[in-house]
């Protein structure tokens, strides 16, 4: 979509982003209502997350890349996710140490799991890789 199309190409692209912001948004409202007793919004708001996800990944069928990242084959989706997995346990790890360092021990928490979280999901990837 890129060149002739360059006004409709910037909006879609940050529509993307919009709507993969709002994901991660109505996902955190939705922890905290549970939090708070409120299963029901919780519900709701989750469900309003996965329509998010729905519109972003309309946007992104139709444009075919962003930021650099194509949409390709699902062999070649996979093995782009997984280096980004691989980088990304390695971060989030190097993100511990600094949280621990700065006294941020929720941080180092968090960091710490979800650096497994993304050892899972290499583990995953690589495994379907395999099975390709």
């Amino acid at each position: 979509m890129e060149g002739i199309f360059t006004k409709i190409t910037s909006i879609m692209e940050k529509t993307f982003k919009g709507e993969t912001t709002e994901v991660g948004l109505y996902l955190t409202m939705a922890r905290k209502a549970e939090l708070e007793g409120y299963p029901d919004i919780a519900m709701y708001l989750k469900n309003l997350a996965w329509e998010e996800a729905g519109h972003a990944c309309e946007v992104l069928t139709i444009l075919g890349k962003y930021g650099g990242m194509e949409i390709k084959s699902t062999k070649e989706n996979l093995q782009m996710m997984l280096e980004g997995e691989k980088m990304a346990t390695q971060e989030k790890l190097d993100a511990a140490m600094i949280a621990r360092d700065e006294g941020v021990p929720d941080a180092a928490l968090f960091f710490e799991s979800a650096s497994k979280d993304e050892h899972r999901h290499r583990s995953a990837l690589e495994g379907f890789l395999k099975k390709l």
